[in-house]
């Protein structure tokens, strides 16, 4: 008999076209992160007008963690899920869509699993084996149950070296929350002009996962739009995401 709150199904993930992945990295960065003088034309810290507003800001609810490894991974990846650094990220997406970057292709598999709190049982699990480095999608399949709006889900990313010894995982998690959309932020979204005004509509209601699925994929179709990119990069930086900003960056500097 099949769980009814387990499903473990195929999902399509893919790899942002528009990433680039590294070889080299320390703390986190890689060596030559900066090293190009073209990167003179991409600042640190975008100066986009988007402006995300978060619905409160509290502890850190993204958690990173590797366990002592006797059969040792794929070195120097790093692994980073794309949430805000200090407060829970909502959505008002029923079936949201989750994203996390890697460096590096890594050579163990990956596992993403979602959880709602309080609750042992996952809602879903699925193990998978990357083939390109950069911004990784998982949506959440739409033959499950819609997430509750009010509660609190935690969800995910390990890299699995060893099946039999999970204490050995590379692994990053961090929490969801679904929201009720009012009326006046659904007449908002209904009126909106571009993609763009879409996200930021999304992103000043502190709807963190909707802004992000916007933009992303908006950039990945139209990887040219000048204003499309500025709002992506501010989107992290203003989250905390500083690091996956600065290689986006290295990487637009090539184009």
């Amino acid at each position: 008999m099949v769980n009814s709150r387990l499903l473990m199904s195929v999902v399509t993930v893919t790899a942002s076209l528009f990433l680039m992945p590294v070889t080299r990295w320390v703390d986190g960065l890689p060596i030559h992160a900066f090293a190009n003088p073209a990167l003179a034309s991409f600042p640190e810290q975008s100066q986009s007008n988007f402006n995300y507003v978060p619905p409160y800001r509290g502890i850190p609810r993204r958690t990173q963690g590797a366990g002592t490894r006797g059969d040792e991974p794929s070195e120097g990846v790093t692994l980073k899920l794309l949430v805000p650094n200090d407060h829970t990220g909502q959505t008002l997406s029923g079936h949201p869509t989750f994203f996390w970057y890697v460096s590096e292709i890594p050579e163990e598999s990956v596992e993403f699993s979602l959880v709602e709190s309080g609750v042992a049982q996952p809602i879903f699990i699925e193990q998978l084996q990357l083939e390109k480095a950069g911004i990784i999608r998982m949506e959440m399949p739409k033959n499950l149950p819609e997430l509750v709006p009010g509660k609190e889900y935690r969800w995910s990313v390990s890299l699995v070296s060893n099946a039999a010894r999970r204490s050995n995982d590379t692994f990053a998690q961090s929490w969801i929350k679904r929201v009720a959309e009012t009326p006046a932020l659904k007449q908002q979204l209904a009126e909106a002009k571009s993609d763009r005004d879409r996200a930021s509509i999304y992103a000043e209601a502190g709807a963190w996962y909707d802004a992000l699925n916007v933009l992303l994929n908006a950039q990945s179709t139209n990887p040219t739009n000048g204003s499309i990119r500025e709002a992506f990069l501010s989107l992290l930086d203003q989250a905390g995401l500083t690091e996956v900003a600065a290689q986006e960056r290295q990487r637009l500097a090539r184009y």
